[in-house]
Formats: structure tokens, sequence, C-alpha cells
């Protein structure tokens, strides 16, 4: 049952902006707003690691385009973290 132990265990996890891009023009309720793609990084020990993008329209500068998606990608995986304790396998 070491397995079983290693697993319920807290697990260290990294998350790193990887990449922040303009992608154009995106309509909103202002008219035209900047739309940004950015790509995070997460990596937790040796056997889990994902990047996840989040799309995100509205902020003038690439700094704030992190900020709104990381805010973005903290709702996410709280909310992928309930519905993960929540799964079961069909048979």
């Amino acid at each position: 049952m070491e397995w079983r132990t290693r697993l319920e265990k807290a697990m260290s996890v990294q998350i790193t902006p990887k990449s922040t891009q303009h992608t154009g023009m995106a309509i909103s309720t202002e008219g035209s707003v900047a739309a940004w793609q950015v790509t995070f990084q997460l990596d937790g020990d040796e056997s889990l690691h994902a990047a996840i993008s989040v799309s995100v329209a509205g902020p003038s500068t690439h700094q704030e385009a992190q900020q709104k998606a990381l805010k973005l990608l903290q709702v996410f995986l709280s909310d992928a973290c309930e519905a993960a304790k929540k799964y079961q396998f069909s048979n």
C-alpha cells in the first residue's frame, strides 16, 4: 500500500508562465480590445507535467494579460480539484 500513501500526500506543484502572445483584437461590450493567449507550465513530481493555455481579452499590457490569465487558471484549478474528488470511473 506504499503507492496509496504516496498518492494521498500533498504534491509540490510549480506554476510558471511560459509564453504570452498578443493574438489580435476581440470584440467586447467596450468595443475592440486586445486578445491574448497565456500558457502556463505546471510541474508536479517527476510523473506529472502539464501545459495549460488561457485566452483572455481586454488587458492592454503583457503583464495585465498574465495577471488576468492567472486568476482564471486559479479558478479553473480549484474547480478541477473539486471535480476530481467527485469523479468515479464507470464500470
